[in-house]
């Protein structure tokens, strides 16, 4: 528990000099006293703020076009891109190739960095909860092909990309993978490979929109979904760490608790990757 007596204090990534948390926090409070939400006229403002805001969402956000079948801006302003794909086939095969390359690249990349290096089950309690959730909607609401579908096989295999014709949409896993990646490398301290990871993340939104295998709303669902599920495996992480645990010596067979060795007892860190 942090101290007023501590010389630095890291919350959500800054380093506050004067920071205090009591054993009970009181959530109606702020963990940055001071901040001018402490101003009661300020909180009015913010109120009415809002209300106006929401009504002029309501009125000028809020569409009422009588629509036949689905409109996407995306597939519209990355038609022409389509139509390359569909009139040059070496250039299609290369943009899903490497679409693929970079999706095996991340699996195998930061699969194995779990393997090697981190010791707890956050990653891929992330995954499971993230797929699983996506095929609960995939069979719960099933959407119309978009007419510039296309999405050949390029004839070379790939781990997690598959080809053909799936109805396959909300929301984007191509998207939604590379950004728990990034999240997970960001996490244990890869800076770099989450910036990269989410880079391609990027690129992978173009790929699935341009090629019309997503629409384009299931992209932003892809980046949310993953964020969430990420924070929340977070949150929970030391209860789901805990209940793994408990699984683990219900099937072991001298009912031994699971010891950890650690390879530096001084700071309980696991070494740097290589």
């Amino acid at each position: 528990m942090a101290t007023k007596t501590d010389d630095a204090v890291l919350y959500n990534g800054e380093d506050l000099k004067s920071f205090y948390f009591p054993d009970k926090f009181d959530h109606r409070q702020s963990a940055v006293p001071g901040n001018p939400c402490y101003n009661f006229r300020f909180r009015i403002f913010i109120f009415f703020t809002y209300i106006v805001v929401t009504q002029l969402g309501e009125i000028f956000g809020t569409p009422s076009d009588d629509i036949n079948g689905i409109w996407d801006w995306g597939h519209l302003l990355t038609t022409p891109v389509n139509k390359l794909y569909q009139e040059h086939r070496w250039f299609s095969a290369m943009m899903q190739i490497s679409s693929a390359l970079i999706l095996d690249f991340a699996f195998f990349y930061v699969s194995l960095y779990w393997v090697l290096y981190e010791r707890n089950f956050r990653l891929f309690a992330v995954l499971i909860l993230f797929y699983a959730i996506r095929a609960i909607h995939l069979n719960i609401f099933k959407l119309e092909y978009s007419p510039n579908y296309y999405w050949e096989d390029p004839l070379v295999p790939s781990l997690v990309v598959k080809y053909g014709k799936y109805s396959d949409f909300f929301y984007s896993g191509h998207v939604g993978f590379l950004t728990i990646c990034a999240l997970e490398m960001r996490k244990v301290g890869k800076s770099y490979m989450a910036l990269f990871f989410f880079i391609c993340s990027i690129f992978q939104a173009f790929i699935v929109i341009s090629f019309a295998i997503h629409y384009t709303i299931d992209v932003p669902g892809g980046y949310i979904f993953s964020h969430y599920f990420f924070n929340m495996v977070c949150y929970w992480e030391a209860k789901i760490d805990f209940i793994l645990k408990r699984i683990a010596n219900c099937f072991s067979r001298k009912n031994k608790t699971i010891r950890i060795a650690y390879e530096n007892d001084t700071d309980k860190q696991q070494p740097t990757a290589i």
